[in-house]
């Protein structure tokens, strides 16, 4: 019950169109309980044929023509009420799905990367996009059809009552057994329904992870394996979805045993008491007739059972990520973030899509200059797995450090604790000075700009692209960022040169043209500390050299952590640190480490090769 009412409050915006719908219903409920009455006042008057004191037939059917009409339009003014009433149902229904999409999209964006990392993307996208469905089932069934099966229940017992009150003690008494039923199978139903959720979930997963590895499982020839495995899983997948559904008919056919049972008792003593003459036939038709729309509610609360306990289940799925607390976030007392001396006319773009974020001239707010110190810093995940080490360094506004080291070191885990993709477990880390938990996380990224080993380009435009840290550039300057990454040149030999759509289904691009693209959406981002993790180790040797001029290029006046495997990048950066098992082993100068005669210095000797 606390998922459902939990699940409602999506829907507390529509409060007033909810009352409308209500009202509707009721107006609907009403016309259905006077649709058998038209009917009673023909079938009783025709009871009088024979009798010479009554009109003959021919006038009994000449004046039965304004009941006719008397039902038509009941039923026309049902039928409507009921279409108006199921359209705006759907319409609140769809409006709350539209919230519980949005509010969960938000949060995963707002998770940290080691939420993301240790989560099955296609069990979160399957949470986001099906279980999702799962609030509109519980508003529409849970909230809506109860009401109206509690409604006409409710009237229908009263105007039953008003016209036999021992037949509709007969008819309540289906109502405890029925109850039983339901409490009876709702926990085995919801059970089941958690067991099947999983299973389409996996399935989910494994058809996201294929497609990823797709071109893994075509040059080693397992597609055979791969589709066993598939078939292994929904197959899994089938069995728990017929066990659920299993439930339900077992369930379904204890409460049709139910209403059959009660059924045939209103029928027998309805019958012995139009014989006695306590009853008229008409009366009865219209006993009978409430009888057959008094065990629909009953049906539907019984139905409603079964289906608020399957979508529950998918309601606590969305609920568990909505409930993840965020490790990042602002503190309180969070500062703000200002930019100290530009080389470029405009600052970082924030989203204008959430204007408290923007960068504001606070007496407190840090006049960003680049100085960035690591102190003692530690990580571990939350296996346990410690990574780092109480690693320290220093960083001078706008110098430059490479970041070397054996594979597992922690060398890109130590790049995103600077944009607080993660917070360290243990020590600080400061940028002028400040801590940057005691920073606006948003001012701070805005600050910061990364480009990464595998080149990221959504489905959309070059230009948007390039422009995605700063959507309001002008053309010119998407084209001059273009220009400094070494983009321009192929940019213009697309078809629709910066209005040519890339990404997945898109235009193809080669590695190194997708990595200029990301070195010019850096670029144009303009941000005075620069994080590159990689950046050539995919490039074949021309498009190496091209990026390694738009990097020196990119680099200057910056400061820049780069993770970098080849010497080309690194021998002339202002410090070269060399990580081994999560901690600083070494931190200098190229001419320095080589004297020192370490680890960097076997590299440069090509005794080690960089990872």
């Amino acid at each position: 019950m606390s998922t459902l009412l939990r699940a409602l409050q999506f829907f507390r915006p529509e409060r007033a169109r909810i009352a409308g719908v209500l009202a509707l219903m009721l107006a609907g409920i009403g016309a259905n309980l006077l649709k058998p009455w038209p009917v009673a006042a023909v079938v009783d008057s025709l009871n009088f044929i024979g009798d010479p004191h009554q009109p003959g037939l021919k006038s009994i059917l000449f004046s039965a023509w304004p009941f006719a009409v008397c039902l038509l339009v009941v039923t026309l003014v049902q039928g409507g009420l009921n279409a108006l009433q199921n359209y705006f149902a759907i319409a609140i229904g769809l409006r709350g799905l539209r919230r519980v999409r949005n509010e969960i999209f938000d949060k995963l964006q707002r998770l940290s990367l080691r939420f993301h990392q240790g989560r099955n993307t296609g069990d979160l996208i399957h949470r986001a996009a099906w279980d999702t469905f799962s609030f509109q089932t519980l508003f529409q069934q849970g909230m809506m059809t109860t009401a109206s099966a509690v409604l006409s229940f409710v009237l229908m017992v009263v105007v039953m009552a008003r016209l036999n009150g021992r037949l509709t003690l007969v008819a309540l008494a289906t109502v405890p057994l029925l109850v039983l039923v339901i409490r009876a199978f709702s926990r085995r139903m919801t059970e089941q329904g958690a067991t099947a959720q999983q299973a389409d979930s996996q399935v989910t997963s494994l058809v996201q992870q294929s497609i990823t590895a797709l071109p893994l499982v075509q040059s080693y020839t397992r597609e055979e394996h791969e589709a066993a495995l598939f078939g292994t899983h929904t197959e899994q997948a089938q069995e728990r979805r017929l066990a659920q559904h299993g439930w339900e008919v077992a369930y379904w056919c204890a409460v049709t045993a139910v209403l059959g049972l009660g059924a045939a008792g209103i029928l027998w003593l309805g019958a012995d008491q139009v014989l006695q003459g306590k009853l008229t036939i008409g009366e009865l038709l219209v006993f009978l007739t409430y009888l057959g729309q008094f065990y629909e509610p009953l049906n539907q609360l019984s139905h409603v059972g079964a289906t608020v306990s399957n979508a529950s289940v998918g309601a606590k799925r969305v609920f568990e990520i909505l409930d993840t607390p965020e490790e990042v976030k602002d503190a309180l007392d969070a500062r703000s973030v200002l930019r100290a001396a530009c080389s470029v006319s405009q600052q970082p773009a924030v989203s204008a899509r959430n204007p408290e974020h923007a960068t504001r001239n606070t007496p407190d707010a840090l006049e960003l200059k680049g100085e960035l110190s690591f102190a003692s810093v530690t990580f571990r995940y939350a296996d346990d797995r410690e990574i780092l080490r109480g690693v320290s360094f220093t960083l001078a506004a706008g110098q430059s450090a490479a970041i070397i080291g054996p594979s597992g070191v922690g060398k890109t885990t130590l790049l995103n604790l600077v944009p607080r993709f993660f917070d360290p477990t243990g020590g600080s880390i400061q940028l002028d000075g400040a801590e940057l938990r005691s920073l606006r996380v948003r001012e701070l990224r805005a600050h910061v700009a990364i480009v990464l080993q595998e080149p990221i380009l959504l489905p959309t435009s070059i230009a948007e692209n390039i422009a995605y840290g700063r959507p309001g550039a002008t053309r010119a300057e998407i084209e001059s960022a273009a220009k400094a990454a070494n983009a321009h040149v192929f940019i213009e030999k697309l078809p629709q040169k910066y209005d040519s759509i890339v990404g997945d289904g898109a235009a193809r691009l080669s590695v190194g043209e997708r990595q200029r693209l990301n070195l010019a959406r850096a670029f144009l981002k303009d941000a005075p500390i620069l994080l590159l993790d990689e950046p050539t180790s995919a490039l074949d040797a021309e498009s190496e050299a091209l990026v390694v001029e738009s990097l020196q290029r990119l680099m200057r006046g910056r400061t820049t952590l780069i993770v970098a495997h080849r010497l080309s990048t690194i021998r002339n950066l202002d410090k070269i640190i060399v990580m081994d098992d999560g901690r600083v082993s070494e931190a200098g100068t190229h001419a320095e480490l080589v004297a020192k005669g370490g680890y960097y210095a076997r590299v440069v000797s090509g005794q080690i090769a960089l990872d």
